[in-house]
């Protein structure tokens, strides 16, 4: 049986060939995560408890450190002492962890809540913002740079 610590990774998002991020976007007051069309991914830390993952910003910046967190219909970066956690699911709407994946897949994010994530539809090039209650279910590309990954704090995890 795999350890938390075995079934955690750093990886990167894209959806619709463009990568995932934290953004500032018009709409918002505060960056919310999204499609990037002007940078790089964000590298993430999807750490596991169990079959949920929560979701750690590890790109250098301003929002390193800090977790994904729904507010409202949105996600942001915040430090959430009950962040949103989530299930990733393969193709086969089959709950899966890091053993199951292979570097490079598509996936889906479902909340512990049971919410696809989903994106806004947009016009022109806006960038498409990741929400709970969106129009099209958004299939992520998972492009995994690591396994086996620890917390920052305890890298001598087992």
């Amino acid at each position: 049986m795999s350890s938390n610590r075995q079934k955690s990774f750093l990886a990167t998002l894209s959806f619709n060939n463009k990568p995932v991020s934290i953004i500032s976007h018009a709409g918002n007051t505060v960056p919310v995560w999204g499609q990037n069309n002007d940078g790089a991914a964000d590298v993430l830390y999807f750490r596991c408890d169990g079959d949920d993952y929560t979701l750690y910003i590890r790109s250098e910046g301003d929002h390193f450190g800090k977790i994904i967190n729904a507010i409202d219909i949105f996600f942001t970066a915040n430090t959430a002492t009950s962040p949103t956690t989530f299930n990733i699911i393969d193709t086969n709407n089959e709950i899966v962890t890091l053993d199951k994946l292979s570097d490079n897949q598509a996936i889906r994010l479902k909340t512990r809540d049971g919410e696809i994530l989903k994106s806004e539809f947009t016009w022109g090039n806006d960038p498409e913002r990741i929400v709970l209650d969106g129009r099209r279910l958004v299939t992520f590309d998972l492009n995994i740079l690591e396994r086996n990954v620890s917390y920052l704090s305890t890298p001598d995890e087992i």
